[in-house]
């Protein structure tokens, strides 16, 4: 089994953009998530400031990292739609110093019980428009079928396993990947304490050569909410040193 990417979510304007770029640059597979939506992200806060901050940073340099943006409440409601906010637009456009673009993988979080379920055609369509960007579905036992039908429609994107809704809730068992032919991530209760066991858990379900990645942000946060680095560091270190 193969970890593709290892995602750290919640990088925000609480983090140290020099230490997070040194983190994703020493662990190439690495991946900082970025949680989006209008009340966090809106042209005004803080949050937009920091992305252009770290955009800035990283050109400046000339370095490159893996990024996601994951799409949450009104901005995925509105992208699901055929519309996007024009900050998230802006996000979503930028390029880093190669021509390339900046954010690589858009997750859409729709369906956990605050957004409306999408129209599929408009979803579709609208997926079609980032075709340089890999797209993450959410996938929970409340959309299954929802994202069914987009995969039905020959659409490629990765799938997120979630039962949590994100809210970080360690399942009693890890899932056989929802789609054979597309990359599967595992998310809920993730952290650098037990990740070796939960890779253990994943391994027994997923064939022995499969390719897939995980995803934490609860279990990476100090005691003040915000992520710790050094947290991420122990969960990267720990997931790359495990062995089935």
């Amino acid at each position: 089994m193969k970890l593709k990417f290892i995602t750290c979510s919640g990088t925000n304007e609480h983090t140290d953009i020099p230490a997070l770029v040194d983190l994703l640059t020493e662990f190439p597979n690495a991946e900082a998530g970025i949680q989006v939506w209008g009340e966090k992200c809106s042209s005004h806060l803080p949050r937009y400031h920091w992305i252009k901050a770290l955009h800035s940073y990283l050109n400046d340099r000339k370095q490159t990292v893996n990024l996601a943006a994951h799409i949450n409440r009104d901005w995925v409601e509105g992208f699901c739609s055929g519309s996007l906010a024009p900050e998230l637009e802006e996000i979503l456009n930028l390029r880093d110093y190669r021509g390339q673009k900046f954010i690589r993988r858009i997750q859409l979080n729709f369906k956990i019980g605050r957004e409306k379920a999408p129209d599929i055609n408009k979803l579709a369509t609208m997926i079609k428009q980032f075709p340089e960007q890999r797209i993450i579905l959410s996938h929970n036992p409340a959309n299954a079928e929802l994202v069914r039908q987009i995969y039905q429609q020959n659409i490629i994107f990765d799938t997120l396993f979630d039962a949590s809704f994100g809210a970080g809730i360690l399942p009693d068992r890890r899932e056989v990947p929802v789609f054979i032919d597309r990359l599967q991530g595992y998310a809920g209760g993730l952290g650098p304490d037990n990740i070796a066991s939960e890779l253990d858990k994943i391994a027994a379900v997923v064939p022995w050569n499969a390719e897939i990645y995980i995803d934490a942000q609860g279990r990476l946060e100090n005691d003040n909410r915000h992520l710790s680095i050094e947290k991420c560091r122990r969960f990267i270190t720990n997931a790359l040193n495990w062995q089935p």
